[in-house]
């Protein structure tokens, strides 16, 4: 009987590892899309300073709309940096593996 609950527990950690990597791997996702979309904006609010100031066009509202964009951006990484896994699994693996 110990074999098929051990079998059971084994499956049941299985699946909370498969379940924990898909968050950790949509969780890098997010990341990087986020840390890509703000490089796409800080180089383009550059790209309008120096085009301001060669030609003297104003683009200072979509500056200032792109700079907005890019704290929002961050406030993002935040919460996701301060996203909450559940890692009870792996602990109770590390448990199981202790002598």
């Amino acid at each position: 009987m110990a074999a098929t609950s051990d079998s059971g527990s084994h499956q049941e950690l299985t699946g909370e590892l498969a379940a924990l990597d898909r968050q950790l791997r949509d969780l890098s996702a997010q990341w990087e899309n986020v840390e890509r979309t703000i490089s796409e904006k800080i180089r383009r609010r550059r790209e309008l300073i120096s085009e301001q100031e060669a030609t003297n066009v104003d683009h200072a509202e979509e500056i200032n709309r792109l700079q907005s964009d890019v704290y929002a951006l961050r406030d993002r990484l935040d919460q996701l940096r301060d996203s909450h896994l559940d890692f009870s699994a792996l602990y109770r693996i590390l448990q199981q593996a202790r002598p």
